[in-house]
């Protein structure tokens, strides 16, 4: 992204105050609530649908179909993180007798009402009716049809329009069942771009305490090239680095 000098002080301008200013203005900028905000939505999303392919591609070896639900609470106070992982619960535990797994991804959502919604992927044959939904999600309605375009369903499971609705414990999203294939996909499907160039195939990063990020298996911290300025991100020099 292009870097506009006019938002620096200009030469023999500078003084403490105005280092000081610019500074905040940059960390301002850098972590406002909007900016935090989309940038947690951008990195979902790219996390979501590399999740939502990974599991069509071992749906497609383990002969499963894809599910959309919607589990929505009747009353909002009646909210607990533990209830979505009761339900997925239950139905891994039906799965695994007939010798399943059960991919999935949900997202919490609130709109009139709070709400889940789910892909899941189960066997061909299986069909996951009211009655049973009902029994497994206790806390208000449910909403079951077989789905007939997972890019679309996932597209709309995307949307995060509510995020700053949510239940101050609730998590954004989540999902589980990947093979070892997807998982790798997954951790690193937000990274940033500069990151992915360096990082070999086949590496995982976690961040660093004292920023960047470090390699899981040479233990070599990457540091961004980039710095956030209030007109964007403005690429290092060399010498700078």
């Amino acid at each position: 992204m292009f870097f506009d000098s006019s938002s620096v002080p200009a030469p023999g301008t500078i003084t403490a105050t105005s280092v000081v200013r610019f500074a905040e203005l940059v960390k301002k900028t850098a972590t406002s609530a909007t900016a935090s905000s989309r940038k947690r939505k951008n990195a979902a999303r790219k996390k979501l649908s590399c999740v939502i392919k990974e599991q069509s591609r071992f749906a497609k070896v383990a002969d499963l179909r894809a599910v959309a639900l919607t589990l929505t609470y009747g009353d909002v106070a009646d909210f607990s993180p533990k209830h979505i992982s009761a339900f997925l619960n239950r139905v891994r535990r039906t799965l695994k007798r007939m010798g399943f797994l059960l991919p999935y991804a949900w997202v919490l959502e609130c709109a009139s009402h709070l709400h889940y919604h789910l892909i899941v992927w189960i066997p061909r044959g299986y069909k996951l009716d009211q009655s049973k939904l009902s029994r497994w999600w206790p806390w208000g309605s449910t909403w079951v049809e077989s789905c007939r375009s997972v890019k679309a369903w996932g597209r709309y499971m995307a949307k995060f329009v509510s995020i700053t609705k949510l239940p101050k414990s609730a998590r954004l999203y989540g999902y589980g069942g990947l093979d070892d294939g997807g998982r790798m996909a997954v951790s690193r499907a937000a990274l940033p771009r500069w990151l992915l160039a360096l990082l070999p195939a086949g590496h995982r990063v976690c961040r660093c305490p004292g920023g960047g990020w470090v390699d899981t298996e040479t233990a070599e911290v990457h540091k961004s090239p980039y710095i956030w300025t209030p007109r964007g991100a403005m690429l290092l020099s060399p010498k700078s680095q």
